[in-house]
C-alpha cells in the first residue's frame, strides 16, 4: 500500500495518492478493529436502478468536459454506492474453497501482477527514455478515446456493466 501511494506521489497524481492512502487507512482500521462498526449485508439493487445510475453517469460524462467539476461530483456521488457494493461483511455460510476456485484465484492473481508489472515497466520506460510510444501505458492507449464525449460515455457504460457482472449484482441465488 505504501508503495502504491508513494508511486502516485512520485508521478504527481496527488488525487490518486489520496484515494489509495484513505482506502488503505480504512482497511487497516478495520483489520486492527480501531473502530467498532456494524456492516450490513451487501445492498441489493434492481436492474432498473442500476441501469438508471449508469445512464445518469454516462450523461454527465457525455455533456461535461473531461476532468471538470461535474466529473468530480459524479465520482463523489458514486463512491459510497460502489464502496457499499464491495466492502461488506458476508453473512451466512460460506462455500468452501475448491480446487477450481484456487486455480482460478491464482490465475487472476497472476494476471493482475503481470499487468501491474507491465504498467510499471511502461511508466519507467517512458520516463527514462522519454518515449511513451514504444511501450505505452494503458492511460496513453485509452486517452484518445476518452477525449471524445462518445468515447467517455461508452467507456464508462462498458466499465460499469463489467463491474455489475463481476459483482454479480443481478445474480439470482
Amino acid at each position: 500500500m505504501i508503495f502504491v501511494v508513494g508511486f502516485h506521489v512520485m508521478r504527481g497524481a496527488l488525487g490518486d495518492a489520496l484515494v489509495f492512502a484513505v482506502g488503505s487507512l480504512i482497511l487497516i482500521a478495520d483489520w486492527k478493529k480501531w473502530f467498532r462498526w456494524s456492516m450490513p449485508e451487501r445492498p441489493k439493487f434492481g436492474r432498473l436502478s442500476v441501469l438508471l445510475a449508469i445512464a445518469i453517469a454516462v450523461s454527465v460524462l457525455f455533456f461535461s468536459k473531461r476532468g471538470g467539476w461535474q466529473d468530480v461530483v459524479l465520482l463523489l456521488a458514486l463512491a459510497p454506492i460502489a464502496l457499499s457494493l464491495v466492502y461488506y461483511r458476508d453473512h451466512g455460510p460460506k462455500p468452501s474453497s475448491t480446487k477450481v476456485m484456487n486455480q482460478t484465484r491464482w490465475a487472476w492473481l497472476t494476471l493482475a501482477v503481470l499487468m501491474c508489472v507491465s504498467e510499471l515497466f511502461a511508466y519507467i520506460w517512458a520516463n527514462v527514455f522519454k518515449d511513451d510510444k514504444t511501450y505505452p501505458t494503458i492511460s496513453i492507449i485509452v486517452n484518445p478515446v476518452l477525449e471524445s464525449p462518445y468515447g467517455r460515455g461508452i467507456f464508462l457504460a462498458v466499465w460499469m456493466l463489467i463491474g455489475v457482472g463481476l459483482l454479480q449484482i443481478w445474480r439470482k441465488k
